[in-house]
């Protein structure tokens, strides 16, 4: 019996020092994420390309969009969603998409 009891302990034992463990772990990875995921400091790193980016747009707004890129638009959008379509139904599975097996 005391040797049952003995194991039983030195399981309790293990199962709470890996537990203490996982939560130091937890915390860290939640401190990294939220760094890394901070929308604020990203928009800071990259205010100039949005400043030119929406300067790039509002130039075309303003002077009508030329010919090519219209044209450009109106294809490159319905193949992009096409190709969407294609990639989710291939790794979806189940979800009624295309399967090349068949």
């Amino acid at each position: 019996m005391t040797d049952a009891r003995h194991q039983k302990e030195h399981i309790q034992l293990a199962i709470d020092r890996a537990r203490d463990g996982v939560s130091s772990h937890i915390d860290e990875l939640d401190q990294r994420l939220r760094a890394k995921l901070d929308v604020r400091s990203m928009a800071s790193e990259h205010a100039s390309k949005l400043v030119a980016g929406a300067a790039v747009v509002g130039f075309l707004a303003g002077f009508g969009f030329p010919k090519p890129l219209r044209r450009m638009v109106a294809i490159g959008i319905p193949l992009a969603l096409v190709a969407a379509k294609l990639r989710g139904g291939r790794t979806g599975g189940d979800e009624g998409g295309w399967d090349p097996a068949v």
